[in-house]
């Protein structure tokens, strides 16, 4: 089997991915540590602090993403991806882009609707922007896990379509959005 060469995505598209995907997983592995803390301990909140902080990075960087993107297309899938896969591709791109400002802005809501002042990364306060409003805040945080249960599987999704590519098709579909060349 030849292999043939996809275009690639530029380093800018590159580097924000990657950025975006290493802060989302090390976001989830600091939402699931703060079930280790006592809910009144000053280290909880130290650590939903840092939960805070990093989910409102992802979602700064998703609007530097998505106005990239705009402004740069992403390159087309190899002609020899069959076409549910493109459907598939394009509506899980879709998704996970969904994800990074549902989750993070789910996330603020909460914080404000129970007049919570977000301290991003000890440096910079995010007033609360809404009054006090109990029951507006219980349904952000619904919508906050809800949405994390997707955006476990569409991670797992992408990850597999990616290792899909490489490992099994052998294609280059994985080293479009590598850095490097």
């Amino acid at each position: 089997m030849t292999m043939v060469r996809a275009e690639r995505y530029d380093s800018v598209a590159i580097a924000l991915h990657w950025a975006i995907a290493l802060l989302i997983l090390a976001n989830i592995g600091i939402a699931w540590s703060l079930g280790s803390f006592d809910r009144h301990s000053p280290m909880h909140d130290q650590v939903l602090t840092m939960h805070k902080s990093v989910g409102t990075t992802v979602l700064l960087l998703a609007v530097l993403r998505l106005l990239w993107r705009w402004s740069h297309p992403a390159p087309p899938l190899p002609a020899f991806v069959p076409n549910w896969q493109r459907r598939a591709a394009l509506a899980g791109h879709a998704l996970l882009y969904a994800m990074m400002f549902v989750m993070p802005t789910s996330g603020l809501l909460d914080s404000a609707a129970f007049s919570e002042t977000v301290h991003y990364f000890f440096l910079v306060d995010i007033p609360p922007f809404m009054g006090h409003d109990e029951h507006f805040g219980h349904a952000a945080f619904a919508v906050h896990k809800l949405t994390a249960l997707l955006l476990y599987a569409l991670l797992l999704a992408h990850a597999g379509a990616a290792l899909f590519h490489h490992y099994v098709r052998k294609d280059d579909v994985l080293r479009r959005m590598l850095p490097g060349r």
